[in-house]
């Protein structure tokens, strides 16, 4: 998706420069926060309030590969669980500080058979001062 595509989704936008500003759509924004440009290819936002980029795609209802024009990689997909719980941190994680937002959350997969094992290593990563988020697959 070029760039015009992307500002078709967005209000309030206004050319700023090398790009432009525009009401961010993951929070209640009342003046311009959210910077757009495109560069190389890319289109580069940047929400001044602190938005993930995630976040900011979920509410335009794309997803981050959309902002690169070229030929994406393809990887190995992730499972269900894993998925539904890097929407859930996405939604949190807008809504977290600055500094907040800077910090990785790690997800541990499980099941029945490794359960005490992966809360053992959650519990290990959060005393070291991680973001941890235990995901149990029941499907295993």
């Amino acid at each position: 998706m070029n760039v015009r595509g992307i500002l078709g989704r967005l209000r309030g936008v206004r050319r700023n420069g090398r790009g432009w500003m525009t009401l961010c759509p993951a929070h209640a924004d009342k003046s311009p926060s959210l910077s757009v440009r495109e560069e190389n290819g890319r289109v580069l936002l940047h929400c001044f309030a602190g938005c993930a980029v995630e976040a900011i795609c979920a509410q335009m209802l794309i997803k981050v590969c959309d902002l690169f024009s070229g030929p994406s990689t393809e990887r190995k997909a992730e499972p269900r669980i894993v998925l539904d719980a890097q929407r859930q941190l996405d939604g949190l994680r807008s809504r977290l500080t600055p500094r907040g937002r800077e910090r990785s959350v790690t997800v541990v997969l499980t099941d029945e058979t490794s359960l005490d094992a992966a809360i053992a290593r959650a519990l290990e990563l959060a005393v070291e001062g991680e973001l941890v988020q235990v995901a149990f697959d029941g499907e295993a």
